[in-house]
This record gives structure tokens, sequence and C-alpha cells, in this order.
């Protein structure tokens, strides 16, 4: 265990988040190859590419927040990527965790899907969706540990806001 954590969960315990990892992680590489091999590095300025670019600006400003009020939870830079309950670990329920209890996730999906929008790789969104699939599943482990760990204050927390997408779920 790092230095600080009270429970990280291993591997085996958090099998959807390497599934995650190793299907976006090829839906990056699909979408690489097929706009620079497939599509000759052949880019289209139109709609959706623009509405891409947006998902990955969203995602990427997502991530970024989520991160920082996670560092400032006890959280490092680094180890914040494994399920963990930290000592002395605060529930972050102000900022982007106002609205959503995962917003680091929602910006995962967003700048997932974007990338490969903004490459025009079809491919590539499948895997993308496939692997936040995965992620999502990730997402329900991440709730029982914190439900289990963090008792009431998370079960309050979890009443007044919604998991993934402000107003709806």
């Amino acid at each position: 265990m790092s230095e600080g954590a009270l429970r990280k969960l291993d591997i085996k315990e958090d099998w959807a988040g390497i599934l995650y990892i190793l299907v976006a992680s090829s839906g990056f590489i699909v979408s690489l190859y097929d706009f620079v091999v497939i599509q000759n590095l052949n880019f289209r300025v139109n709609i959706s590419v623009i509405f891409g670019i947006l998902l990955l600006i969203i995602g990427g400003i997502l991530r970024i927040t989520s991160r920082k009020a996670l560092m400032k939870a006890g959280f490092g830079l680094v180890n914040s990527g494994r399920l963990q309950i930290v000592e002395d670990q605060q529930l972050v329920t102000d900022g982007v965790y106002q609205h959503v209890r995962h917003p680091l996730y929602l910006g995962e999906i967003t700048r997932n899907l974007g990338f490969a929008i903004t490459l025009s790789s079809l491919v590539g969104f499948m895997v993308m969706l496939v692997g936040n699939v995965f992620l999502v599943l990730r997402l329900e482990i991440e709730e029982k540990m914190l439900i289990e760990e963090l008792g009431q204050g998370y079960t309050e927390y979890r009443k007044r806001t919604k998991k993934l997408i402000p107003f709806i779920y």
C-alpha cells in the first residue's frame, strides 16, 4: 500500500479499471491507426470534428478540475488513479463534485469519445464505447467501496447528487 493509504483495491478487486485501461488504450491506437493509415491523414473539418474537439476540451477541463479537487482531499497526482481510501480523506462535495459524484469519469468518457470523433474514426469510437462501459462498471465498484468506508456521509451525498451526468444519471 502507498503511503497514507488505508485501503487500496488490488487488481482482482479493480478488474473493471484494468479492462478500461486496456480497451480505452486500444481505442486511442485504433483511432490513430484509422486516421493515419486508412484515412491517410486526411483531416476534414466538419460539424462532427468540431463537436469532437469540443468534447476533448470539456473532457480535459473536467479531468483537470476533478484531479485538483482530489489532490486537495489528500490524493497525490499519480496515486489517485487507483481506487483507494487515504488517511484523513475528506469527502469532496464542492466544485464539480457538487453536481456529480464522478466528474473525473465523466471527463474520461467525454475525452475518449471526443478523440475518436475528432479523428473521424467510427471503429475507434466503437472501441471507446466498450472501454467506457468498463469505466461505468468500475464506478459501481468505487461506489460500493465509498459507501463501506465513508458510511453515512457518502450515503447522504449520494442522495443530493447524480452519479455521472448532472440532473440525469
